[in-house]
């Protein structure tokens, strides 16, 4: 049975690092989905992963505020249907200690694995941990990838893990808060952050024939993240499947968008559904 509302939002005295407002909206979307998904596919697979690259602390405290909200590994935690396997990474060994601390504390009876180190270099130790499937043994792995900017992920990190087991992502694109906002940087010919982000220099090019269209960057290297990702064989029809994140202050300026990736048109209409069930929805927080 899932926590009290209460349990999850309790001061527990480990380490709360801070977060924008604007994180209750992305949580409430990676809370649906998961329940939708874990859920869903109960039934049709043996064996349902979930992963966090970046996991954090399990907690976080609202910016200026004294607010506590769950981090994505507790929301995942703490559905009808728990997935049946959880990986955790997170490059702060304080994070994954005071996150370690929080699920023995509430979800003692999950099978979780903690790994401390950047994603991008423990992707091996990630892989390792997954159970070994079979024809008689199938799964299936949902992957979440939040990262606070470019440089924090390499597209090899999420294409070796695309090629070694049957997953779906639902990565943060930092479009606005990062890309579009360091743009003059990031096209530097001896600045290689994006190439390694979007495993790829062709943007480059693709860029100098947008420009005179004056072309949004922060959106054109998203999209460009999400034909790379349609080149591993996810489905990417149009940017409208793209859901983008506001401060939600009086400026209202876009952050970053989420996007979600899956191999099958069921894991696209679960998404659609997330979006659509959350749009506009009160939040518990």
């Amino acid at each position: 049975m899932p926590l009290p509302d209460a349990e999850l939002l309790k001061d527990d005295g480990l380490i709360l690092p801070e977060v924008g407002i604007w994180a209750v909206t992305k949580h409430k979307k990676i809370e649906y989905y998961s329940r939708l998904f874990a859920t869903s596919m109960k039934r049709k697979w043996e064996c349902r992963v979930y992963i966090d690259l970046f996991a954090g602390a399990g907690k976080a405290c609202v910016e200026g505020t004294k607010k506590i909200i769950p981090g994505s590994p507790l929301l995942a935690l703490n559905i009808d249907d728990p997935f049946n396997k959880y990986i955790f990474c997170d490059k702060g060994p304080e994070n994954i200690a005071a996150l370690n601390q929080r699920v023995q504390s509430s979800f003692a009876e999950r099978d979780c694995t903690f790994i401390i180190g950047d994603s991008n270099d423990c992707v091996e130790d990630i892989l390792k941990t997954m159970p070994r499937f079979s024809k008689g043994y199938k799964g299936l792995t949902f992957c979440l990838v939040d990262p606070y900017k470019a440089a924090d992920i390499r597209f090899q990190t999420i294409k070796k893990i695309a090629d070694s087991i049957y997953v779906d992502f639902l990565i943060l694109i930092p479009s606005y808060m990062d890309i579009n906002r360091n743009r003059e940087n990031y096209l530097k010919p001896n600045n290689a952050c994006l190439d390694v982000y979007l495993g790829t220099d062709v943007w480059r090019e693709n860029w100098k024939q947008m420009r005179p269209k004056k072309k949004d960057f922060g959106l054109f290297i998203t999209e460009e993240f999400c034909l790379q990702m349609k080149n591993l064989g996810y489905i990417f029809e149009s940017s409208s499947d793209l859901e983008l994140i506001r401060m939600e202050t009086r400026q209202n300026l876009p952050l970053y968008h989420l996007a979600f990736f899956s191999k099958n048109n069921l894991g696209l209409e679960f998404w659609r559904t997330t979006r659509k069930r959350t749009t506009d929805q009160l939040s518990f927080w």
